[in-house]
């Protein structure tokens, strides 16, 4: 089964020296990031650090991997990887909020990122999602469990294996 995938984005990571500047930057611009993000990124626990590379992101509705109702978010992550995609690193989503600015209003956009690679320092895994609304941009979280559903129409952005 062939996937329907819509390219994204393409972005350098080189752009950025470390987490703490990406916030610097975001604060700059008036982006609106929640505490989750915050203490997320910057728990050292999460090891959340930026690596200099060039990333070509896609994004796919999980109805394209063919799934027809609410599915859990394990089995779309094992659907993603079996189409030879990956899941993207989480400081390439703090990158991507502070590059990507055309987004619809009322949107809302997750990343497959790694499991436990987002854990507050309450213990709560998450995921980042992009937002646009009330003229903003946000960068919040949704939760990462591998039992959280998502629906036929949400979206994720993945990366392709180089």
């Amino acid at each position: 089964m062939k996937i329907n995938l819509k390219k994204f984005v393409t972005i350098n990571t080189a752009d950025y020296k470390s987490i703490d500047h990406c916030f610097k930057e975001m604060k700059m611009k008036k982006i609106i990031y929640s505490d989750w993000i915050e203490d997320i990124y910057k728990n050292k626990k999460n090891n959340i650090k930026i690596h200099r590379k060039k990333y070509d992101l896609f994004r796919v509705k999980i109805s394209s991997l063919g799934f027809k109702k609410p599915t859990k978010l394990r089995k779309i992550y094992n659907k993603i990887e079996k189409h030879g995609l990956e899941l993207v690193r989480p400081e390439v989503a703090l990158i991507v909020r502070l590059k990507f600015k055309k987004q619809k209003v009322g949107e809302w956009i997750r990343f497959a990122t790694p499991l436990k690679s987002m854990i507050d320092s309450d213990g709560i895994p998450h995921l980042p999602k992009l937002g646009q609304g009330l003229g903003k941009l946000f960068l919040e979280t949704y939760w990462s469990y591998p039992h959280a559903i998502f629906h036929p129409h949400n979206d994720f952005i993945v990366a392709k294996k180089k």
